[in-house]
């Protein structure tokens, strides 16, 4: 495995997650994140301590709120933050790109690297960059303090886009030489419609309204996805998988998602007992308010851009629509209008204009 030097975006749950990991596997790891006490506080440490699934001490290079110290050097940039801020941080990267870098969004939730690479092109960045995108973060996790990071679970298996697609080679040379979990796949359309994120979270979310409202604490996967709740969601999913063929693409279902990332039960097992059956969501709870990125976020930058994919190759998502429908009416004023056409830089594309712009 050779060493490479990397930035590490966000130093969330997830971005510590991984920037503790890759320490870890003998990586020289930096990281950025606009909170000044997690940056000192990691810095005072001198790394992150993660537990669990994974457990060590990662030595990290340095922490810093300076993007132009975190990119500068640095072989690969990985962003792990929630794609409400990939045009936002994509613009603060824009000035310090350089060429050759490999620049991963981990994950892109849907259509997070069409995002990225137009607010890339409106900040002037000509940098020849490598753009890649994974379906889904690889960890289970949630960081107990700045520097310490609990890991449930990691994942069996990962996608790995690359944008445009025939970057693929240079992407896994860089990525999965060090991160063997993630799988390439053939461009980022398949990443993009093979986020769990957006089948998991906005619906049982809003279908459990009153029980989050309530104030009753309970285990988000393990009993929040009932039955009823789980048909429900694979519903959706057959309108996801209706959309990849109409992209010519020959998706997994999301049972087969769930073997993939978790190895656990079978494709035949009912979604809500695959849920119940994954060890690595013991102990998930869920919240009591439906203001959390499982809508705020997954609704607008996921369900919006799995809408705005349909909308071009004229695929129709009424379970889709219903979820993006109720929590609108629920939220009144709340939702961002998040990846339509426009802000993807897709409008008035026909399906085989979409193909060959992602290469």
């Amino acid at each position: 495995m050779k060493e490479k030097k990397w930035a590490v975006i966000g130093a969330g749950n997830g971005g510590q997650a991984v920037a503790g990991h890759l320490a870890l596997l003998g990586q020289t790891v930096r990281i950025f994140d606009v909170v000044r006490e997690t940056v000192d506080e990691i810095n005072r440490r001198g790394g992150i301590s993660v537990s669990h699934a994974l457990s060590g001490f990662g030595k990290i290079e340095f922490a810093t709120c300076e993007m132009e110290e975190a990119l500068n050097g640095a072989d690969n940039v990985m962003i792990v933050l929630p794609s409400i801020h990939h045009e936002s941080i994509a613009a603060k990267c824009a000035p310090f790109l350089r060429d050759g870098q490999v620049v991963l969004l981990h994950p892109e939730a849907s259509c997070g690297a069409l995002a990225f690479r137009k607010a890339l092109s409106d900040a002037g960045c000509r940098a020849d960059i490598t753009l890649g995108a994974v379906n889904t973060l690889l960890y289970s996790c949630r960081s107990v303090a700045p520097g310490d990071v609990y890991i449930y679970g990691i994942k069996k298996e990962v996608q790995l886009a690359a944008m445009p697609a025939s970057r693929i080679v240079t992407l896994s040379e860089n990525i999965c030489s060090v991160l063997p979990w993630m799988k390439p796949v053939a461009n980022v359309l398949v990443t993009s419609l093979s986020n769990p994120n957006a089948m998991m979270h906005p619906a049982p979310m809003l279908l459990n309204t009153s029980r989050l409202e309530s104030n009753q604490p309970f285990e988000y996967y393990h009993e929040g996805i009932t039955p009823s709740i789980g048909r429900f969601i694979e519903n959706m999913d057959r309108e996801r998988l209706a959309l990849g063929e109409a992209f010519g693409l020959r998706l997994d279902n999301i049972r087969e998602l769930y073997v993939k990332m978790y190895g656990c039960d079978n494709a035949d097992t009912p979604l809500y007992q695959i849920c119940r059956n994954n060890p690595s969501y013991e102990g998930i709870m869920a919240g009591d308010t439906l203001r959390t990125r499982y809508v705020l976020e997954d609704i607008p930058y996921s369900l919006r851009s799995i809408q705005s994919l349909a909308h071009i190759a004229g695929v129709e998502t009424p379970h889709i629509d219903t979820i993006v429908s109720l929590a609108e009416e629920m939220l009144p004023g709340e939702i961002d209008e998040g990846r339509t056409e426009a802000a993807l830089g897709i409008a008035g594309m026909s399906p085989d204009q979409l193909l060959g712009y992602i290469g």
